[in-house]
C-alpha cells in the first residue's frame, strides 16, 4: 500500500461521524465525501461499525463509512434503517441459530503490559544452539 495513496471516504449517515488516528479526532460531516490517505481511511471505517449489525452466521458488519476505491458499500444509511439495530444485543438469541458464532460476555483486563512484564524470562543457564 502506497503511504501517500489517497482514497474517497464517504460518511453514509445523516450525522457527523468521528474517527481517531494518531491521537487526533477527525469529524466527517453528514454524507461527506472526503479525500483521505488510504491507511487512515481504512482505520476510520473499522472504528465506525453499526453496532448490532453483525451477521451472526458470517460475522460481516455494516459500517457507517465506506471507501469508494475499495468498492465498499457507500450507499446512504437512513436514521430509520439504523434504528432497527438499536438494542440488537438484547434482540438476538444466537443459541437458536444453526451455525452461529456463540455470543458471550468476557470480562477483560483494562491495562497495558510491557513485553518485559508479559514475557517469561529464560533461565540464566539457557544457551542457544545453532540448528545444524
Amino acid at each position: 500500500m502506497d503511504a501517500h495513496e489517497f482514497v474517497t471516504l464517504v460518511n453514509r449517515t445523516d450525522r457527523p461521524v468521528e474517527g481517531v488516528y494518531d491521537s487526533r479526532t477527525h469529524v466527517f460531516p453528514p454524507h461527506a465525501k472526503v479525500e483521505v490517505e488510504k491507511f487512515k481511511a481504512v482505520k476510520f471505517v473499522d472504528q465506525n461499525p453499526v453496532m448490532g449489525s453483525e451477521n451472526p452466521r458470517t460475522g460481516e458488519m455494516i459500517y457507517k463509512m465506506g471507501i469508494v476505491e475499495l468498492r465498499m458499500d457507500c450507499s446512504p444509511l437512513s436514521a430509520e434503517y439504523l434504528a432497527q439495530f438499536e438494542g440488537a444485543i438484547e434482540k438476538w438469541d444466537r443459541s437458536k441459530l444453526i451455525g452461529a458464532k456463540p455470543s458471550e460476555a468476557v470480562p477483560g483486563i483494562v491495562s497495558i503490559y510491557s513485553s518485559r512484564e508479559a514475557s517469561t524470562p529464560l533461565p540464566k543457564e539457557t544457551a542457544f544452539v545453532p540448528a545444524g
